[in-house]
């Protein structure tokens, strides 16, 4: 029950955590928005999605892979530590560095080419940071992780509460970018090597190693940026800075929704690795159970939520100027539910040790994407933009969960995810019926009918959320 009683207190930190992140991200948006109108905000969304792809190259699998490794049993953590860390810097400075030269390129204005110079700064910060996140999953201390990321997003906000004060361009924003990385870059340096002495090593054996686990997931996650980010690559070069302004701003808002699953699953993934490597299969499957049925919770409301108040949601947050990015957003917003599932099941493959197999469903995705984004972009914009990336996280859930199924032959119970499905009807007809009423008042009412709706028909009651992908009672032996 000790065991149990952490995990909850550190899922809850981690919910709080992101939860107050979210708040900071979305704030931060309402006042770039604003302040760069839809032109800078297209060109800061361009710099930005454009680095972003070079990121995952550096990371190449590490961060979920240092998770996976130094959670097994008998794990050398400072040895494998050190040497991810080192791999690390290296890639960074590789592929990060290519960036700039990539993007001259690319017909983007100075402003854009020198926010890609500057921002790659901020990615090696921020891509570093997140290496170390697995040290404190594995000992359910996510609050020293949270705390590091709050503090970068506060000084973010900071600097761009400034922004209109100093009339601060598109490059200065990403120095703010480069500073608040740093921040939780030296934070989490700092609270790790109190936890493990480790120092850089190269050590080739474990290099080897390293890589021959990391190359499926960084391949995997590679072609899944492909698709998740070749949306607004291609419109930067088929459309307008303005349009893509517009698509980004719809998009930043499931980029921060989009954590929350991403955040729940570094908690499940220590555990999920756990009880596969030992084969505990139903421990394995009792976890993949409790958070099917939280993120179900957490996805449902967004998909009927964003359809019915996804305008001015976006009037709310970015201003007048961005109404079209609240029609996207009705588009996005069941996109950005299905990452829900999609997080349950891609972190269940790594826990399976099966990413070789995903990289070529990620593959497949991501081609099929890309020559939709190639014919249809050029003429429908932003539209076959959205609705190529719904269509690619429709396929790739499929996929995931096919070789879930496949491997450990769990198939989730949709008990929960049905009563989920039919509070949402309620809240989407209260919404449309109180269409009247200012968003920021339907916003908290929709949460209030929501809960109420789904444990009058039995579900969750809201206490018990926490502890939804938690075992009922710590096995004893293990059929």
């Amino acid at each position: 029950m000790k065991e149990t009683r952490k995990l909850a207190q550190n899922a809850a930190i981690q919910i709080i955590g992101k939860t107050t992140a979210t708040v900071l991200g979305v704030l931060t948006v309402a006042i770039l928005a604003r302040h760069l109108g839809v032109e800078g905000y297209g060109q800061f969304t361009i710099a930005l999605s454009f680095l972003s792809i070079f990121a995952v190259i550096v990371d190449f699998g590490l961060t979920l892979t240092t998770t996976q490794m130094i959670s097994e049993h008998e794990a050398d953590e400072p040895a494998l530590l050190g040497n991810l860390f080192t791999l690390r810097i290296l890639s960074a400075i590789i592929f990060l560095a290519l960036a700039p030269v990539v993007a001259i390129f690319f017909p983007y204005d100075n402003i854009i080419q020198l926010s890609i110079a500057v921002g790659s700064f901020s990615y090696l910060f921020g891509t570093t940071a997140q290496m170390f996140v697995g040290v404190f999953q594995k000992r359910m201390l996510m609050s020293r992780a949270v705390m590091a990321e709050l503090a970068n997003r506060t000084a973010v906000l900071i600097g761009v509460i400034c922004a209109p004060i100093f009339n601060f361009s598109v490059v200065d924003i990403v120095w703010l970018l480069v500073i608040g990385n740093g921040i939780q870059l030296i934070i989490m340096l700092a609270q790790t090597r109190a936890l493990v002495a480790f120092k850089p090593r190269l050590n080739l054996a474990i290099w080897k190693t390293i890589i021959k686990r990391s190359w499926p997931i960084g391949a995997s996650i590679f072609f899944n940026l492909i698709y998740m980010r070749g949306d607004v690559v291609f419109l930067s070069v088929f459309r307008s800075n303005a349009e893509t302004g517009i698509y980004g701003a719809a998009y930043k808002v499931v980029d921060v929704v989009s954590a929350i699953p991403v955040m729940y699953m570094g908690i499940a993934l220590p555990l999920l690795v756990a009880a596969w490597s030992a084969s505990r299969t139903n421990r394995f499957k009792d976890y993949m159970q409790k958070s099917f049925d939280f993120l179900s919770i957490a996805a449902t409301p967004i998909i009927f939520g964003s359809i019915a108040v996804g305008v001015p949601i976006m009037q709310l947050i970015a201003g007048s100027d961005f109404t079209q990015s609240g029609q996207v957003l009705m588009i996005l917003g069941p996109a950005a539910a299905i990452v829900f599932w999609n997080s349950l099941f891609g972190h269940a493959v790594v826990a399976l040790n099966k990413q070789k197999i995903m990289t070529f469903g990620y593959l497949a995705v991501a081609v099929f994407t890309v020559i939709g984004y190639v014919i249809f972009i050029p003429q429908y914009g932003m539209w076959a933009a959205a609705w190529m990336t719904l269509f690619s996280e429709m396929l790739i859930g499929l996929l995931t969960f096919a070789v879930v199924w496949r491997i450990s032959h769990y198939f989730p119970s949709l008990k929960m995810l049905s009563k989920a499905v039919l509070a949402s009807i309620i809240m989407f007809i209260v919404l449309k019926l109180l269409a009247d009423l200012h968003i920021a008042i339907l916003l908290p009412l929709s949460m209030i009918v929501y809960a109420v709706a789904l444990t009058a028909l039995g579900g969750p009651k809201p206490k018990e959320v926490l502890n939804l992908f938690l075992p009922e009672k710590p096995p004893i032996s293990q059929p």
